[in-house]
Order: structure tokens, then C-alpha cells, then sequence
């Protein structure tokens, strides 16, 4: 086969210049995973080969080492989903939209699940794995603090947002 047979329209040309901004953003990305604790890289959609390489990482002390380490792991985190990362790394980054939309609903449910009847109904058709006498509980206790006069949230209505937190990462 000769150049001739294959059509210009299907050759995609990348510049040398853009492959390496390409490497250089996947290397930062794989930098923000370096930031991240251990218990909040289990959560990631990554290869095992990419964990391993994160945790690594931590034990490095030479600045030349953790250099070229560094560009290992932006090699690893080419070949990963990059958007489905992104996205899990939005939900820890407080100032991200993704974050702040996903406190609104935990909030929502909990206001709906103080002063709504079927709230709690909703709650366990929506999350049905839930611990039901918890939630029942936690509902409970939420109310009779709301139902003073003047309404005084307290320990159960923040120990219920922290329950509705825990069902939602899941």
C-alpha cells in the first residue's frame, strides 16, 4: 500500500507543538492527583497501574526522581479517561460548579426530608441500599429540633446532612 490509497480527509495532522501541550496537561492533571489523599484516589475512576504510580510517588525525595516520575504518570494519565477523572475531581474541589451543585441536593433532601411526609419515602425509593431505621431516626430527631420555636437546627439535623452525604457518594 502506498500513500495514494488512503484519502486527505481521513489523515488527522497534530503538530508537534500540540502533542506537547497535550502531555503537559495530562502531567497536570497527574499533578492534582499527587495532592490527593489516598482514600480520595480510591474513589477515582483509574487503573490500578495509575493508583499504584500516584502512591509512589509520595515515597519520592529527589527532585530529578519525582521529575521523571511525574511525566510516567502523565504518560498513565493519557491513557485513562481523562473526563470521567475530571469529573470526580470536580466533586472534591469546593470552588467547582459540580461541588456546589451537589451540596444544593443534599440540602434539598434534608430540608425535604424534615418537613415533608413522603420526603422519607422519596429518600428510600431514590437510594434504596439506605439504612432505614437510621434515616428514620435521624428524620426524627431533625424534626423535633425544627419544631421549636424559634427553629433551632442542632446536632441531628447536621449528623442527617452527613448521612444524606455518605448515601450520595456512593
Amino acid at each position: 500500500m502506498n500513500e495514494s490509497d488512503y484519502p486527505d480527509d481521513e489523515i488527522e495532522y497534530v503538530s508537534k507543538s500540540e502533542m506537547k501541550r497535550e502531555a503537559e496537561r495530562w502531567q497536570e492533571l497527574g499533578k492534582r492527583l499527587t495532592e490527593l489523599s489516598t482514600a480520595k484516589l480510591k474513589e477515582l475512576p483509574i487503573s490500578e497501574t495509575l493508583y499504584n504510580a500516584l502512591v509512589e510517588n509520595a515515597r519520592l525525595k529527589q527532585h530529578e526522581a519525582k521529575r521523571r516520575h511525574m511525566q510516567y504518570i502523565g504518560r498513565l494519565v493519557g491513557d485513562e479517561d481523562r473526563d470521567a477523572i475530571q469529573a470526580k475531581l470536580d466533586l472534591f474541589d469546593p470552588s467547582s460548579e459540580a461541588y456546589g451543585r451537589r451540596i444544593r441536593q443534599q440540602e434539598l433532601w434534608r430540608t425535604r426530608l424534615v418537613s415533608d411526609s413522603n420526603g422519607l419515602n422519596a429518600f428510600i425509593e431514590e437510594f434504596p441500599a439506605v439504612d432505614r431505621q437510621q434515616l428514620r431516626n435521624l428524620v426524627r430527631n431533625a424534626q423535633k429540633e425544627m419544631s421549636s420555636e424559634p427553629p433551632k437546627p442542632g446536632t441531628s439535623y447536621k449528623k442527617l446532612f452527613q448521612f444524606i452525604k455518605e448515601q450520595m457518594a456512593d
